[in-house]
């Protein structure tokens, strides 16, 4: 496994688009930190020196694929449980721990390949996740004690690997129906809040592409990115 470490970067994402031409499938790029780090929906990723986890993975095989986020955040759900802590996973990709976010995947993709960028807070202190505007935590919160972050990572990579080589070999079907059974949104009354609006509506189910079809009162809408929030 190619993992090259920076020091600094604006985005490991942005980083990795930049180099798909010399970038090896399935290399890895990792941080100390991030000055311009990016999460969904255009948001800011806080990304304070040495603290946490900043990674991009290439997968130059592949194109824009929504469910092979899921990979991701299957696997660090996966990574964060085996630390003794309850993960789980909202709709799209992100990981909670007692409902703060500790983890957030983005994937971008040009015509020479797929960046999957992963986030994990790990050591991140009270005053910088206080800091945020939104509610999240990290293992060092959650725990009390200081973790390993490389090792973290690699076990990571491991588990997303892992899952990645079962979809090649096996398709996203099993996988998919793991991701759609942690979510348990199917048949829920749901607030929907996307960049151009806000709705309320219940879950019919989540399709093929990872889209949420949300009923509501003005008909069936297919959702692709968003917060959602049970009601």
């Amino acid at each position: 496994m190619q993992i090259l470490w920076l020091d600094t970067v604006d985005s490991t994402n942005k980083y990795a688009l930049a180099h798909l031409d010399t970038l090896a499938d399935c290399a890895v790029i990792a941080a100390e930190e991030q000055t311009a780090g990016r999460g969904r929906l255009n948001r800011n990723w806080v990304s304070p020196r040495g603290e946490n986890i900043y990674c991009s993975i290439v997968l130059k095989e592949q194109k824009s694929n929504p469910l092979l986020t899921v990979l991701a955040a299957l696997a660090a759900a996966q990574t964060v449980r085996r630390r003794g802590l309850a993960a789980r996973i909202k709709w799209p990709n992100d990981v909670l721990v007692n409902e703060k976010k500790i983890c957030g995947v983005l994937a971008e993709s040009n015509a020479k390949g797929l960046v999957i960028g992963i986030g994990v807070n790990i050591n991140m202190s009270a005053g910088n996740l206080a800091a945020l505007d939104r509610p999240a935590t990290s293992l060092q919160a959650e725990t009390g004690q200081i973790h390993d972050r490389e090792k973290f990572l690699r076990e990571l990579l491991e588990n997303f690997f892992a899952f990645y080589e079962q979809a090649r070999r096996e398709g996203f079907a099993k996988l998919a129906e793991i991701w759609q059974n942690e979510l348990d949104l199917t048949g829920k009354r749901v607030k929907i809040q996307t960049v151009q609006q806000e709705f309320y509506g219940t879950v019919i189910q989540i399709d093929k592409e990872g889209a949420l079809l949300v009923a509501t009162a003005q008909g069936v809408e297919k959702v692709l990115a968003g917060d959602v929030h049970v009601v």
